[in-house]
């Protein structure tokens, strides 16, 4: 991937192109690039100089568009979504926006688990709300997971906890206690929202709150499913594409329809019972690559998972 960023520029629309160019390779491109003696971004060479010149060309930009131009100032954003199409667009292996270009060893941390594949990211990295926790190595099969967990007010408390290695579709959505209205009065209307009414907000006591959502290690969720509030899914689920969970569903169940009910189960008793002693998913990569054989093998016996534990 090579993109020019170079600097001589008298016109606002060239300082505000560049503004946007230096602000995708600061955000990013991080590590791993430098930009060389023809200012072109190249890959594989020093990191510290990348910062040094951006830097340098920040500082250039500045002083042209103090001195010599005058104009009104815009707010220039540039987003995940941006950094998609760009890389997809210019058919980039970047995998992350820190620039990494090759994952040798599996890092919950990195966006993109597969380079090439800028429609799967892994959720952790991207999450800025902080009553939604996701374990590592979850990823969601879209391009901006935090949009999908609706109604999700801090007042109210509610979390939204996603355990390990799941797997979650494109157009999920997680809805949250805030899109409850008061139940326990002559009308549902919330006048307290709107303008021009006059009702005080009701006390949350007063209102339905089902608590935190919590899902499960190792759950995959077909896409278009909506999970309503309060709803806990245990580990190792398999949900339908468009199915609506409003209950509970146990763990290694296979689940699915508008109510979402379980189906069957996928697993004995007595294997689940170990699946949920062997956990998997708590062990360290290191440990995880050396099992993978097994717990991706096809109707694994009692026994085999047993040697795990």
């Amino acid at each position: 991937m090579i993109i020019s960023i170079g600097y001589r520029v008298k016109s606002q629309n060239g300082i505000i192109f560049r503004k946007w160019a230096n602000k995708i390779l600061k955000e990013y491109l991080l590590k791993g690039f430098v930009i060389n003696e023809n200012r072109t971004l190249v890959t594989n060479e020093n990191y510290i100089n990348l910062i040094n010149r951006v830097d340098s060309i920040d500082s250039r930009l500045q002083h042209i568009e103090n001195n010599e131009l005058s104009y009104k100032k815009e707010k220039l954003m540039v987003n995940g979504d941006i950094f998609d199409s760009l890389a997809i667009e210019l058919g980039s292996t970047i995998i992350d926006e820190k620039g990494i270009m090759d994952i040798k060893v599996p890092d919950p941390d990195f966006t993109y688990p597969k380079a090439g594949f800028y429609n799967m990211k892994n959720i952790k990295p991207t999450i800025t709300r902080k009553n939604i926790i996701v374990g590592d190595y979850s990823y969601y099969s879209g391009n901006d997971f935090e949009s999908r967990v609706t109604h999700h007010y801090d007042f109210l408390g509610d979390k939204l906890i996603i355990g390990k290695f799941c797997q979650i579709g494109n157009n999920v959505e997680f809805i949250m206690n805030g899109a409850n209205h008061q139940i326990n009065a002559a009308t549902t209307f919330p006048f307290y929202v709107m303008d021009g009414w006059k009702q005080d907000a009701p006390k949350i006591k007063d209102l339905p709150f089902k608590g935190d959502t919590i899902v499960g290690n190792d759950c995959w969720i077909g896409q278009n499913v909506i999970i309503l509030p309060g709803v806990h899914i245990g580990n190792g689920v398999i949900i339908g594409a468009n199915s609506v969970v409003s209950k509970d569903l146990p763990s290694y169940s296979i689940c699915a329809g508008n109510p979402c009910v379980v189906k069957k189960m996928r697993f004995s008793e007595d294997i689940i019972k170990v699946l949920e002693e062997l956990k998997w998913w708590d062990k360290s990569v290191d440990e995880i690559q050396k099992i993978i054989p097994l717990i991706t093998k096809a109707n694994p016996t009692k026994e085999e998972l047993l040697r795990l534990i």
